[in-house]
């Protein structure tokens, strides 16, 4: 793998930018005193150095460094000094808050766009960054493409696009996002200057496709070894009816009760509680094992996506602030989470991946103090992993009705993503990510996202709002006033009359719209998204589009399926475990950590469970009722399969067929096997 490898076997050396000396050079000191008396850090990190350096270079870079190597730091530094503004896309609603509030602590001013932010908020940010005062935006990455944006923005001059987490954008990657595969197409529309993309965990197939996307050049590639030496990797095989009592034993078993003397706990036993992180697969496994530590004596805190917003945040808001505290929790904790003194991270299931495994405990041992990073495994955990993957594998019919909805679309046309995938009985990712599909065969190109719904809610006078608008916009401004319609929230303004009646293009009124309300003369929200595309070639073989678009997404649940396969081949401990996670990303490690499961003469293990020749008579016999109770659901093998491995769909989610007593009844079962015994 081409690139700058800084690990225990080589050092990268430095590349000659093509930025006039004497602006480097100012721009490097304008950076350590920033770095010094902003962010109190007295030096940075040889690889933070190579990556600052080369983006004060004006160069597209791409860092891959582990968890807690402080890869922020990279961009928010650099943002300090560019003169221009720098776009964070981060995935994730609280990491851009977290990031905000922190660095309001070090006096410098940044600033999100998000849901949740109110329309002051709204306001107060548009206007710091117009005027210079906050050179960093956070938006996570849906933003970007819809009308609202271009309109907020304008021509505000855009030095950098920093992507957090760009792994993102790889159909390769563990945590693949359609949204991030556009990317690219930001840096041509709004003419950024240069582009650094993040990560911390990226395979060579990963970086290959990061750094073809965004021009970068080998040697503006910048990676460390994914493995930190603080993290002390361990695998304990066991079963099922065993691993509850392994995990409550590794948490220091049940707490000792209080004594009448002191009313608290032994000190020893309290010592031995350190901030823990336990991951789980599924939600309701968060749930039951949260009930099982509590029956123990324990208080475990949950997370998982079922909790609102407002839970997770006090959830992780606990967790962070605890020094004893335990966190259940799903793959949708951790992104971002700036904890230092996580002693243990337990997955009592396994990860999906040895991406997401290393990701999973880079939580740990921020503080370089040890980390005990344990996998309770159970083999057959390991079919619910690959089965997971085969929620959004489209059936023919799918696939079918999506194709003859766009075929009827003009050449421009707009759809309510989740509206479409609830009709052809798809989920919204996967629709997503079939029209990206159908763009990179060059059927379509995206177009800005639009809303169909706009709320506009005066705060003055018709009259006083078009004198403080600014002249350029005030045509528009009349016409959208004059276009209000009273509802049950504010006014609604419909854009088409507005646009037709006034002979002003909807992009003149989407301008004053949040111009205006930058301006604080009204508020705004928007509702009802509709995603945009433009025909570049008609679809003439539906037949024929159809089988490649199925053929594809088989081939992506298959690269799913062998990824855990990967782990669980890591899993069994062969070798060395941090030899094998620096091999799979690329690096080259020779040393033995000496710590690890194997180095402590254990092992290796057998991941192998006992495959069956059949799915049984009584999974047919249940498929066979829900057949002749809905026989236009179950039309073909793919569905028939998902509903036996208990794999929702928005049609079984519309005739609530999780409730059938035969749903999931093989979920223990490899669907690729229940599949294929349905095919037959």
């Amino acid at each position: 793998m081409a690139g700058v490898n800084i690990d225990e076997n080589h050092r990268g050396s430095m590349a000659d930018g093509s930025l006039d000396q004497a602006e480097l050079d100012s721009r490097w000191r304008a950076a350590e005193k920033i770095l010094r008396h902003r962010f109190e850090h007295d030096g940075l990190l040889p690889a933070q150095r190579k990556v600052i350096e080369r983006v004060l270079r004006g160069h597209n870079v791409l860092a891959v460094l582990p968890t807690g190597h402080g890869k922020s730091l990279c961009y928010q530094l650099a943002s300090q000094v560019l003169p221009g503004l720098t776009v964070v896309v981060s995935p994730l609603v609280s990491l851009m808050k977290d990031q905000c509030d922190s660095l309001a602590h070090k006096s410098i001013k940044a600033v999100r766009i998000d849901q949740s932010v109110s329309p002051d908020e709204f306001r107060d940010a548009w206007r710091s960054v117009r005027s210079g005062e906050a050179k960093l935006l956070y938006l996570a990455p849906e933003r970007f493409f819809n009308e609202r944006f271009a309109a907020q923005i304008g021509d505000l001059p855009l030095s950098m696009l920093a992507i957090d987490e760009a792994h993102c954008m790889s159909q390769w990657g563990h945590h693949f996002r359609p949204d991030y595969l556009r990317l690219p197409e930001l840096v041509e529309r709004y003419r950024i200057g240069q582009t650094l993309a993040l990560t911390a965990t990226a395979t060579p197939a990963v970086v290959k496709d990061i750094r073809g996307a965004f021009s970068i050049d080998s040697k503006n590639t910048i990676r460390l070894s994914t493995h930190r030496p603080n993290l002390r990797l361990h695998c304990t095989p066991t079963r099922t009816d065993q691993r509850d009592q392994i995990l409550i034993d590794r948490l220091g078993g049940p707490p000792k009760k209080k004594t009448r003397r002191s009313g608290t706990a032994s000190p020893s036993r309290s010592k031995r509680r350190n901030s823990t992180l336990v991951y789980v697969t599924r939600r309701n496994t968060a749930d039951q094992l949260a009930d099982t530590l509590r029956e123990s004596g324990f208080a475990p805190l949950v997370y998982h996506a079922g909790l609102s917003a407002a839970e997770r945040d006090d959830v992780q808001r606990e967790f962070i602030e605890s020094d004893n505290s335990v966190l259940i929790g799903t793959i949708a904790f951790g992104m971002g989470v700036d904890k230092a003194n996580i002693r243990r991270v337990i997955h009592y299931n396994p990860s999906q991946s040895i991406e997401a495994y290393s990701q999973e405990i880079g939580r740990g041992g921020r503080d370089g103090k040890p980390c005990e990073c344990e996998t309770l495994l159970v083999a057959e955990d390991q079919t619910a992993l690959r089965n997971l993957a085969a929620s959004d594998l489209p059936s023919d019919a799918a696939l079918s009705r999506l194709i003859e909805r766009l075929i009827g679309q003009p050449d421009r046309f707009y759809l309510a993503l989740g509206k479409l995938g609830w009709e052809v009985n798809l989920s919204t990712p996967a629709v997503a990510t079939l029209l990206i599909r159908l763009q990179s065969l060059g059927y379509v190109r995206c177009l800005p996202m639009r809303y169909d719904t706009y709320r506009i809610t005066p705060k003055y006078t018709n009259e006083k709002i078009v004198q403080e608008s600014s002249p350029s916009h005030r045509d528009a401004v009349r016409a959208i006033l004059a276009s209000l319609a009273k509802g049950r929230r504010g006014f609604r303004v419909n854009l088409i009359v507005a646009s037709e009646q006034h002979g002003i293009e909807r992009e003149k009124l989407i301008e004053a719209i949040e111009q205006t309300a930058i301006e604080g003369l009204w508020n705004v929200e928007s509702a009802d998204s509709m995603h945009g595309y433009e025909w570049i070639k008609r679809i003439k073989r539906p037949k024929s589009l159809v089988k490649s678009l199925r053929q594809h997404a088989f081939d992506q649940f298959e690269n799913n399926a062998q990824r855990v396969g990967q782990l669980m081949g890591f899993l069994e401990c062969h070798r060395c475990l941090a030899i094998e996670l620096a091999e799979h990303f690329g690096h080259r490690r020779s040393r033995i950590c000496g710590r690890c499961t194997v180095c402590l003469c254990q092992g290796p293990f057998s991941n192998q469970i006992v495959p069956s020749d059949s799915i049984g008579r009584s999974a047919l016999g249940v498929l066979e009722t829900a057949i002749r109770q809905y026989p236009d659901l179950f039309a073909e093998p793919v569905d028939q399969a998902k509903f036996l491995c208990g794999l929702s769909t928005p049609f079984f989610r519309r005739f609530r067929l999780f409730k059938n007593p035969g749903y999931g009844v093989c979920e223990d079962v490899p669907f690729q096997r229940v599949l294929a015994a349905l095919t037959k």
